[in-house]
């Protein structure tokens, strides 16, 4: 692994850090030159002679051959304080899904650890402002994923991938977020507790170098790392044109599956969902079917779930029913029901109080112990 101090590592860092120029080019100029060294010392018209290269990215690069050896050994200083490792692409270390795919990254930043090669992989990717459905399913597939062992990758962004990364968490088992800024910069400021949590348990991951921010142009291309990263990917919720379809372009470019949860015709949220179904997107119906299609058997907590189901009395079971996840208000489920206020309101206590049903802001419910 190119551990991030040592004077021999900070000409590996010092390419990874241009970031005007794309992973696969970067990695021409490894093959090319036989040292990082040697690209920060490459005069004007050796780079000259390269021709895949543009003359903006020579000037780029002799931009960055003006940073000092000094300022380059400053930010690996930084870099060690803050527990920021840089793997590179000719490593071990480097993720071997990632070797394959067209523009791969030269280098990844991260903190905590990466993806094990061994393990399965499920990309998830979703719209920021989700619907409850969105979310809560994403929460769930997230949870079921993990303690099947499965590991989730995502892009720690508000919204979907943020509720499916807490969900693995909770599973416990190991997710990792793709970032469109550096790893040192939690984004969105909201999730830092997430950031947190995933560089203990997993680990947060980029190509861009330390105190990157997060503009937006930077996220079309992580994209490609989360689809890269992963055996398959799923989009839970997504509009008619959104940053989570672009993931999905990517996968398909890259041979790995791609699977859509299906969502009401009335949802602007899943549109573009429907629309990849439409396509010949996999259809996430249930978790038992889509680990059988990944040859893994779950290990959740289903049976703990049906044995509680099993013991509801008539009225639980009458209130149960009529309960998906999305929320109801209590007005409706007493005209579904039709049983009386008194009843219904000790019916949905003893639900609550199996962890079944969830009041998601007053007098609405929900079930919360996955699909229906």
């Amino acid at each position: 692994m190119t551990k991030i101090q040592g004077a021999y590592n900070k000409y590996e860092y010092w390419l990874a850090s241009i970031v005007s120029l794309s992973g696969r080019k970067k990695i021409f100029l490894g093959e090319m030159f036989s040292e990082a060294e040697e690209v920060y010392r490459a005069r004007q018209e050796s780079l000259e002679r390269i021709t895949i290269l543009t003359e903006r990215e020579i000037a780029e690069i002799k931009a960055a051959q003006g940073r000092t050896e000094e300022e380059i050994e400053e930010e690996l200083s930084y870099c060690a304080q803050r527990g920021i490792n840089l793997t590179v692409w000719r490593e071990e270390t480097y993720p071997l899904r990632l070797r394959d795919i067209y523009n791969p990254p030269y280098g990844l930043f991260y903190c905590g650890r990466l993806p094990v090669w061994e393990k399965k992989s499920v990309g998830i990717v979703g719209a920021r402002n989700c619907t409850y459905y969105g979310k809560s399913a994403a929460e769930q597939i997230g949870q079921e994923l993990a303690a099947a062992g499965i590991v989730v990758v995502s892009g720690m962004a508000a919204g979907i991938d943020g509720a499916a990364q807490r969900g693995a968490l909770r599973g416990g088992g190991s997710t990792y977020g793709v970032l469109g800024c550096g790893v040192d910069v939690c984004y969105p400021a909201g999730n830092r507790e997430l950031y947190r949590q995933l560089i203990e348990k997993g680990g947060v991951i980029s190509e861009y170098p330390p105190h990157t921010r997060p503009l937006a142009l930077n996220f079309p291309q992580r994209n490609r790392i989360i689809s890269g990263l992963s055996d398959v990917v799923l989009v839970v919720e997504a509009k008619y044109k959104s940053g989570s379809l672009i993931t999905a372009d990517f996968a398909l470019e890259q041979g790995r599956d791609v699977y859509a949860l299906p969502g009401r015709i009335s949802d602007v949220s899943s549109q573009g969902t429907n629309r990849l179904i439409q396509q010949g997107a996999g259809v996430f119906l249930s978790m038992e079917d889509f680990l059988k299609e990944m040859h893994i058997f779950s290990k959740t907590e289903e049976n703990s779930c049906r044995k509680k189901k099993l013991s509801l009395e008539n009225l639980e079971r009458l209130v149960y029913s009529c309960l998906g996840l999305t929320p109801k208000s209590l007005e409706e489920i007493l005209t579904e029901t039709e049983l009386g206020l008194g009843e219904l309101m000790v019916a949905l206590e003893t639900l609550r109080g199996l962890g079944i049903v969830s009041e998601v802001y007053k007098n609405y419910y929900v079930r919360s112990d996955g699909f229906v």
